[in-house]
């Protein structure tokens, strides 16, 4: 009985350990757009978008948020 709780017990810890990276590096979401430490404007938006190559470009503001729309490399995104 001693056994079947101790690979329980290691079973667990290993699981539990890699649920701890996986939240850890979840928030990983790639390269910053604008660094600051204050909110970043439509107007800062339309002048790097297009430096990135974007065409197109589509800016509606959602609250505290922007929706973007446009082009690059021929795909739409947004």
């Amino acid at each position: 009985m001693n056994r079947v709780a101790v690979v329980c017990g290691l079973v667990g810890a290993v699981l539990g350990g890699g649920l701890g990276v996986l939240i850890a590096t979840a928030g990983d979401e790639g390269e910053i757009f604008i660094a600051s430490d204050q909110p970043i404007t439509v107007a800062q938006t339309q002048e790097k978008l297009p430096s990135e190559g974007w065409l197109n470009v589509q800016i509606t503001e959602m609250g505290r948020y922007f929706e973007i729309a446009g082009s690059k490399d021929g795909h739409r995104g947004k």
